[in-house]
């Protein structure tokens, strides 16, 4: 009976589980690798805050570029300061996406411009939440191994559940 009883509670709560992490990419493994990356242009807003507001901060945007009649590309972040040695509400990032080369948006948006150029790249296929600790924990293993020192900022670009880093050489 016991035993009928220990099947029952896999099937109905562990395996359930199992599949929504897989779901989220929670055991895909990140790439690493140095590419010639660019070039972007991006609309973006600036923010000073910590960094897991980014997501609601990104929908916002999005919202003020459709409102402007600008369809969003592809999400993009701009992290300046390191989480891990800056106090949360002096992080700072841009927030935005991928815009064309023709297209203008009005103030409080900005525009800028990324050139070509070579980045370690780290590349995730994963949910948003889970996505940038395996990318930065990938990255930061990978500079260690290669003894390049971790600088920033870096450029995060979100498209179709892939999550790409890059950090300029």
């Amino acid at each position: 009976m016991l035993n009928k009883q220990w099947v029952a509670f896999l099937l109905a709560f562990v395996a359930p589980l199992i599949l929504i992490f897989w779901w989220w990419g929670a055991f895909n493994s990140a790439t690493v690798e140095i590419t010639q990356r660019g070039p972007y242009r991006y609309a973006y807003a600036d923010n000073v805050g910590d960094y897991t507001d980014l997501p609601q901060k990104q929908q916002d945007m999005a919202k003020r570029l459709r409102d402007q009649g600008v369809e969003c590309g592809a999400t993009v972040m701009v992290l300046y300061d390191d989480p891990r040695q800056t106090a949360k509400k002096q992080q700072r990032a841009r927030v935005g996406c991928l815009i064309g080369p023709d297209i203008r948006v009005h103030d409080p948006i900005k525009v800028a411009d990324v050139p070509s150029r070579r980045v370690v790249l780290a590349q995730v296929n994963a949910q948003p939440l889970m996505a940038p600790g395996k990318a930065y924990s990938a990255m930061l293993d990978y500079l260690e191994q290669n003894h390049i020192p971790f600088q920033l900022p870096t450029l995060e670009i979100f498209q179709n559940r892939e999550l790409s880093v890059e950090m300029d050489l």
